[in-house]
């Protein structure tokens, strides 16, 4: 099957059950890369999602639950938080704010990559690949900069608070401690992105109705979802841990 007509397969089934398919994907890839490489993966996977998820967040799709329609990258970029709530639970919180700075390089490097890239003129036949890269990548500062001031106040946040209820509640109760912390990081996350993305930095700013239906409220309401649904995996770490 072409990668085309496997799009178009894809097309074919309904949001919820391909963001169901994206959350399993993510979930069973933090395990293995945490299984096979240790900590030094999940910094590996933690930096390649900043990267997709920023690219993801530039399409919207409808779903049934919710009038409006609702920017990606919410499913890939909530993982991130999973996978610091694994690294500080089970190597240490150095080892998480090492994941989230890498990463943060991670996406300042990929910018700047693209941007020399779309410097070059483009030859005679080549100027299709050339604006598809623009529209992916022209956005990029004003996205990067969002992303990634969002990124450091919620995910420090995060750890943060994971670390602080870790100790108020003697290591135990895994579960409301990455579901608390993950709930309070992933608002801020949310709320500064969007309206620093799509308001302050952004060449054409959307209504505030727009950005908050769209990119905080809706990508929020399927970050709870994660939330929830992610807890399992916390616990299956235990047995991947090298």
């Amino acid at each position: 099957m072409s990668p085309h007509l496997l799009m178009m397969w894809l097309q074919q089934f309904s949001s919820e059950g391909l963001t169901l398919v994206l959350f399993l994907c993510c979930g069973f890839l933090i395990l293995f890369m945490m299984r096979v490489f240790g900590a030094t993966g999940l910094m590996v996977y933690s930096s390649l999602a900043v990267v997709v998820a920023n690219i993801q967040v530039q399409k919207a799709s409808t779903f049934d639950f919710f009038h409006e329609p609702i920017a990606l990258g919410t499913v890939v970029f909530s993982s991130i938080f999973y996978v610091s709530s694994i690294l500080t639970e089970y190597y240490g919180k150095a080892e998480a704010k090492k994941a989230v700075w890498l990463s943060f390089s991670g996406m300042l490097l990929i910018t700047l990559f693209m941007f020399l890239t779309m410097g070059f003129k483009p030859a005679v036949g080549y100027q299709e690949s050339h604006n598809a890269m623009c529209v992916l990548f022209l956005p990029a500062p004003a996205l990067l900069i969002s992303s990634l001031i969002a990124y450091v106040i919620g995910q420090q946040n995060d750890i943060w608070l994971f670390s602080l209820l870790s100790k108020l509640t003697d290591g135990k109760a895994l579960w409301l401690r990455t579901f608390v912390s993950t709930l309070i990081a992933a608002f801020l996350d949310n709320l500064v992105f969007s309206v620093l993305a799509w308001m302050v930095f952004s060449s054409h700013p959307l209504p505030w109705k727009t950005v908050f239906f769209t990119y905080i409220l809706g990508t929020y309401i399927i970050r709870l979802f994660m939330a929830f649904m992610g807890i399992p995996f916390l616990y299956l770490a235990r047995f991947m841990t090298r």
